[in-house]
């Protein structure tokens, strides 16, 4: 089998995503920023022939060209290894379910509105603007609440194994598992914690969440 490329920066949460779920099913791939020989930019017009609304992922597989994460996600199952879905259909559904809403409500809550503030600080003199983190907190909570409140006497965020729901959520928890004191939000959420540790360790983890 040839070696996937996932188009795409190593910091993006979902090609993180892509990648868990490559070394979590035991599938070759590399990373890369270019394709045909050339440069691409996230969201230029270079990535405008693999995607049409120039976002990242982006799979490639020999000449097959596949964007969207959770399509992705879709295509890699039918590539063996352990499933990152469900064989009971209500069980799939939620897995379904909790991939859109991560995707759409915690990504915007977690990491556009809150981490991307931080980690590109758009206040005076390039600080923090804390007006705007402090807007942004609430819904990160609730965010943060809900995931906790899922998680309660459970390893995992659907049924009891990794599934796509999972490796959407844990780079994006990767991000706020790691911020100082004063801006991290998760002291009150164990639950979160306990979940994002236990997957931490696990093999299929190393080289693309951040280590402690």
């Amino acid at each position: 089998m040839n070696t996937l490329t996932i188009i795409g920066p190593e910091f993006s949460t979902f090609v993180k995503s892509i990648e868990l779920i490559c070394k979590y099913k035991g599938l070759d791939y590399q990373l890369s920023l270019e394709h045909e020989g050339k440069a691409l930019e996230v969201s230029s017009d270079s990535l405008t022939k693999l995607h049409p609304y120039k976002k990242v992922p982006i799979l490639i597989d020999e000449d097959y060209i596949l964007p969207e994460s959770n399509a992705i996600a879709r295509y890699l199952e039918h590539f063996g290894g352990p499933s990152i879905f469900h064989s009971n259909p209500q069980v799939y559904g939620q897995i379904d379910a909790w991939s859109s809403m991560l995707s759409i409500y915690a990504f915007r809550a977690l990491i556009s509105d809150y981490i991307i503030e931080i980690k590109y600080p758009s206040g005076t003199n390039n600080q923090i603007d804390m007006t705007k983190l402090t807007a942004a907190q609430p819904a990160a909570l609730q965010t943060l609440h809900n995931i906790n409140k899922q998680l309660a006497n459970n390893h995992y965020l659907v049924a009891n194994q990794f599934s796509l729901a999972d490796a959407i959520a844990l780079p994006m928890l990767d991000y706020h598992m790691h911020l100082p004191a004063h801006l991290n939000l998760l002291a009150e959420f164990p639950n979160v914690i306990a979940y994002y540790k236990h997957i931490h360790a696990m093999p299929f983890c190393k080289g693309v969440l951040h280590t402690f």
